[in-house]
């Protein structure tokens, strides 16, 4: 009834353009209730579908209210696709009692002098019965129009500017000096004469196109009716022109009314007494809490010079009370913490974040910025409260594409300090984890979604990490996060099956690894320490997916870079005992001993790239001997943990070119038959291996033995002095190679070389 009261009323839809012209003309003065009864009015216009949003606007030179000022975050299709998610979903966000009928009110506010009763509200889809007493929970998508009304107001709106010869509408300037009285009456006069049922000919030489009527819906009636009195978006726009106590009264009505929505408040009756100043407030719908939010953002935009009023005294409060974890109140066993369920107006609530921390992150005021930046922390766990209910409703790609926007503006982030940093890092590493699903348009494996959070997450630290603008900005304490963000990247391109986001994961592991030239480059003490806590997190970074990666070319790349790591002199800055051995035993030679492990113990029936095969095991032979010998130097002073290192390669090696681990005889005499299944192809590719292996490890003893720590101990030569250390070595080294089959013939040819 209600919607059908305004609709039928003039007297009703005076009072509204009249109370909304009074606010855009005396903001100030109406104080922080005047200025609830006029949003209230504004959303319930809302949920009736009063609120023009077609080309209409524009054409009349007023701005689309129901129109954001910045790009949406979410592509059209994905747009569609969250509304549709929406809109399906069974949420239990706005369940109240069931039960009869609401209690008529004694009393009247002015929404129920402008709108009518409370009973119900128009325009049910399909009949269904509402869940609550008021029926708002129907509407959810922000921004919806009337579906059967959009071409009658276009229609309409179209022959207003084109076909209206003789019947001119008062031109906008003409009606600005007219009263907001005198201007309704115009009107109403104007849609008289524009009815063709009441337009008389004179003279028959009239030019009336009857085929643009009036609108026959008295809903688009109405609404056209209310864009042509009243400019909506000007209670945006002309906000600029309050005063601070003017302009905190409209964003403190605009918190109130969400606050109030949000705890959920029943319709109660007024007093019995019939006190005319009792408030009647229904909850606002979920789409009008949105449209909330989405006014809050605006105007806070459009008083850019007060901002940092603004976000101090009001909007850092009112966001951290939407979105932060809330612990669980009182200590009783198995209460559920309080949370948050996803609705359109958190949606909007966390877009406007967004939207405010895109604007300062262009660096015009440095220290607000980084307040701002540092509200992103509330956007994901563990500050966030936000429960993703169900899994496929979330807000991940508004976060990735946010995140996206903001590291964009790279001369703006060079001016933030680490309170900025943490949030943007914070909510990159949260975009990374969220990422890896596989594109619905494209059926080929490896193929990510543009708009995935992992691929947005790794755009965004690609450009942080190579703009020349940012290179001084990242302080060395971030790149243990930054390691934690990408090790989700690479994650994330193995649940996609897309290694080419696990490949560049690791580039960017190793521009973190190039970034620390600096530190290695000094050399003190104080920064060994500090170079080894960075870049021990780098090193088991690649390690992992070069030990768990389900893809071949992703373990090589990870092995190489691994090995290439190593090599530079970074190595050579570290203390030796608890940095370079450590890094030996504990990443190196465990991470080459599995992978070879696992390449010599694949099944003959397993189908599998041999080539591939081969190029492993060669780099795994790499990483175990390659960094060995070029800190040969530094691992020889610690000489218990060198002796730990080196057994351990020989059991390797043992390993690898022992007689039980694939003698070519014995393939030859299992497989010969098998030759034009590969069989052969097989063996010649691990007698590659072995080849490989041996020389390898023939390198390593002769420089040991050039080095002194290698000697005969069956020669008879009493002038040579042997130390202990040497004695211990030799006879663990030629203990290991006499037991190696592959190697034994060549102990003796070994031995005589290394004592030369």
């Amino acid at each position: 009834e209600r919607i059908h009261t305004f609709l039928s009323s003039i007297e009703h839809q005076s009072a509204l353009t009249v109370a909304v012209n009074i606010a855009e003309e005396n903001g100030d003065t109406i104080g922080l209730d005047g200025w609830k009864f006029v949003w209230r009015m504004i959303f319930d216009l809302r949920d009736f579908q009063l609120l023009s949003g077609g080309e209409g606007r524009r054409q009349h030179g007023h701005q689309n209210v129901m129109k954001e000022s910045d790009p949406d975050l979410l592509s059209p299709e994905a747009r569609d696709d969250f509304c549709q998610r929406m809109a399906q979903w069974d949420g239990d966000g706005y369940n109240e009692a069931e039960g009869g009928r609401p209690h008529k009110q004694q009393g009247m506010s002015l929404m129920s002098l402008v709108f009518g009763s409370s009973e119900s509200l128009d325009g049910r889809k399909n009949g269904a019965t509402p869940r609550s007493l008021h029926g708002k929970e129907e509407f959810l998508i922000w921004d919806d129009l009337a579906s059967s009304d959009d071409d009658e107001e276009g229609e309409y709106t179209t022959s207003l500017a084109n076909d209206t010869e003789y019947l001119s509408f008062p031109s906008e300037r003409y009606r600005r000096m007219l009263s907001i009285g005198a201007s309704f009456e115009n009107q109403l006069v104007y849609e008289r004469t524009m009815d063709p049922g009441e337009i008389g000919g004179v003279t028959g030489l009239e030019r009336i196109d009857v085929g643009h009527s009036t609108p026959n819906s008295s809903r688009a009636r109405v609404r056209q009716r209310l864009s042509q009195l009243v400019d909506f978006h000007a209670l945006i726009a002309e906000s600029r022109y309050l005063s601070e106590e003017g302009l905190s009264d409209t964003l403190n009505s605009l918190v109130e009314i969400i606050s109030d929505s949000s705890k959920k408040t029943n319709i109660s009756g007024a007093s019995e007494n019939g006190d005319k100043e009792a408030l009647v407030e229904l909850p606002l719908s979920p789409a009008s809490e949105a449209f909330a939010e989405i006014l809050l953002c605006e105007i806070a935009l459009k008083n850019r010079d007060r901002f940092a009023l603004i976000w101090n005294n009001i909007l850092r409060a009112h966001y951290n009370s939407r979105l932060t974890y809330r612990p669980s109140h009182g200590d009783k066993e198995g209460h559920q913490p309080e949370t948050i369920k996803l609705t359109p107006g958190i949606e909007k609530c966390v877009s406007g974040i967004l939207r405010l921390c895109i604007w300062t992150s262009n660096g015009r005021d440095t220290s607000i910025a980084n307040q701002v930046l540092s509200t992103l922390n509330i956007l994901h766990p563990p500050l966030g409260a936000l429960i993703w209910s169900p899994l496929e409703l979330n807000l991940d790609k508004h976060l990735a594409e946010g995140l996206w926007r903001i590291s964009r503006n790279v001369d703006g982030l060079s001016q933030i300090d680490a309170e900025g940093w943490g949030g943007i890092l914070g909510l990159v590493e949260w975009c990374a984890t969220r990422g890896g699903l596989r594109s619905k348009m494209d059926d080929q494996l490896g193929n990510l979604a543009e708009d995935d959070p992992s691929l947005q997450a790794f755009r965004s630290l690609h450009l942080i990490l190579h703009a020349v603008e940012l290179k001084d900005s990242l302080q060395a304490y971030r790149w243990p996060q930054i390691v934690r963000s990408v090790r989700c990247l690479v994650e994330a391109g193995e649940r996609g099956h897309c290694p080419k986001l696990s490949i560049a994961g690791l580039d960017l592991l190793h521009v973190l690894h190039t970034r620390m030239e600096t530190l290695a480059a000094k050399g003190d003490c104080a920064e060994s320490q500090h170079l080894l806590s960075c870049w021990v997190p780098i090193l088991e970074a690649i390690c992992e997916p070069a030990e768990k990666s389900r893809n071949g070319s992703v373990r090589q790349q990870a092995i190489s870079l691994l090995t290439d790591t190593l090599l530079d002199r970074h190595g050579s800055r570290i203390p030796v005992d608890r940095g370079l051995c450590e890094i030996m035993n504990n990443i190196c030679i465990p991470l080459a001993g599995e992978r070879i492990t696992d390449l010599l113990s694949i099944p003959y029936d397993v189908q599998n790239d041999l080539e591939e095969t081969l190029i492993e095991l060669e780099l795994c032979i790499s990483l175990l001997f390659k960094p060995f010998l070029h800190h040969l130097k530094a691992l020889i002073s610690v000489k218990q943990e060198f002796i730990g290192i080196w057994i351990s390669m020989l059991g390797i090696m043992t390993q690898l070119l022992g007689e039980e681990s694939l003698s070519q005889s014995n393939e030859h005499n299992m497989h010969g038959a098998l030759r034009e299944d590969g069989a052969v192809t097989r063996a010649k590719l691990f007698q590659t291996t072995k080849e490989l292996g041996s020389e390898h490890l023939r390198n390593a003893i002769m420089v040991l033995a050039a080095m002194g720590m290698l000697v005969d101990n069956d020669s008879d030569d009493s002038t040579n002095i042997i130390s202990d250390g040497a004695q211990e070595i030799s006879s663990v080294t030629w203990a290991a190679i006499g037991s190696i089959g592959y190697c034994k013939p060549y102990l003796e040819e070994w031995k005589s070389s290394a004592c030369q």
